[in-house]
């Protein structure tokens, strides 16, 4: 009856229990009471209960205050039950994740962008940042695995689709756009054109560190750099942001598309798509005059 009724101490629904704590500790950890008899009986009763049945496990534990002590002890004799999340978008840059890593983990590290696929991660309190760092790792491997009778990695490394797919990410709008965007510059690559993309200039002047908070200039796309695509012919040498997975399956699609030239209409908020130089320049002039 005891262990049926006696409430337990919780904050936030968690309870959590360093690595090598006492019974003692967990004992103070549990339960809300100061009656030290109730405490001594539930001591003791731990105490039997990690030498005879199941040891208690360190971690954090999900509850709710109508747990019993028996339902508790039962829970905390088993892995821990509560994730937390590592959340990482896609289209962030190196500034991004560094504020997330020293938030999460007080670390100033910074995680190169072809290494991992932004997504969700889950973890344990009792997790080091390299076990999560090998996880996301891990799972890029696996991703990648699915896909190795793909067309375009006949073509293209995974690094080179990682880049790819960066562009895509840091230009496209929604699923769809990115397909179309994809796809122009797939189109480009294949017929050799500059790609031209202004999300790369952006990058080589900023190299991910910073906000990026004024409009580009003219002088601005001469920038003799290695990621500036009006400067170079051909991709980047590494991705300019993280990669969400979906992105990246967006691409892996290779939608076809005749289109070779794009822009992007503020006023609707959406990327105006040309098969032609002469029609992008129509259709360009046409949204300048009416800005």
């Amino acid at each position: 009856m005891f262990l049926n009724f006696k409430k337990i101490n919780i904050e936030d629904n968690l309870i959590e229990i360093p690595k090598g704590a006492s019974i003692n500790i967990v004992t103070n950890l549990i339960l809300e009471d100061e009656n030290i008899i109730n405490k001594k009986i539930y001591l003791n009763y731990l105490r039997i209960y990690s030498k005879f049945y199941k040891k208690i496990k360190f971690g954090e534990f999900n509850i709710n205050n109508k747990f019993t002590l028996f339902k508790v002890t039962n829970l905390i004799s088993n892995p821990s039950n509560f994730y937390r999340e590592f959340k990482i978008i896609g289209g962030w840059q190196t500034y991004q994740l560094k504020k997330l890593l020293k938030e999460k983990f007080n670390l100033s590290n910074s995680i190169p962008y072809n290494d991992i696929i932004a997504d969700t991660y889950n973890y344990q309190s009792h997790n080091d940042f390299s076990e999560i760092y090998n996880l996301m790792k891990n799972f890029k491997i696996k991703f990648f695995s699915k896909y190795k009778d793909n067309e375009l990695l006949k073509k293209y490394t995974i690094e080179q689709i990682m880049v790819i797919s960066s562009l895509v990410e840091k230009e496209g709008r929604e699923d769809n756009d990115k397909r179309l965007v994809s796809s122009v510059i797939l189109n480009r690559l294949e017929n050799k054109l500059k790609l031209e993309i202004d999300a790369t200039t952006i990058f080589s002047i900023t190299k991910g560190e910073y906000k990026f908070d004024r409009k580009l200039t003219l002088k601005d796309l001469k920038y003799k750099d290695k990621y500036n695509t009006y400067f170079i012919r051909g991709l980047p040498p590494k991705p300019i942001c993280y990669v969400s997975r979906k992105t990246i399956e967006i691409v892996m699609e290779n939608y076809k598309s005749d289109y070779l030239f794009y822009f992007f209409n503020e006023k609707d908020d959406k990327h105006i798509f040309s098969k032609s130089f002469n029609e992008h320049k129509k259709l360009l002039k046409k949204y300048r005059k009416n800005e």
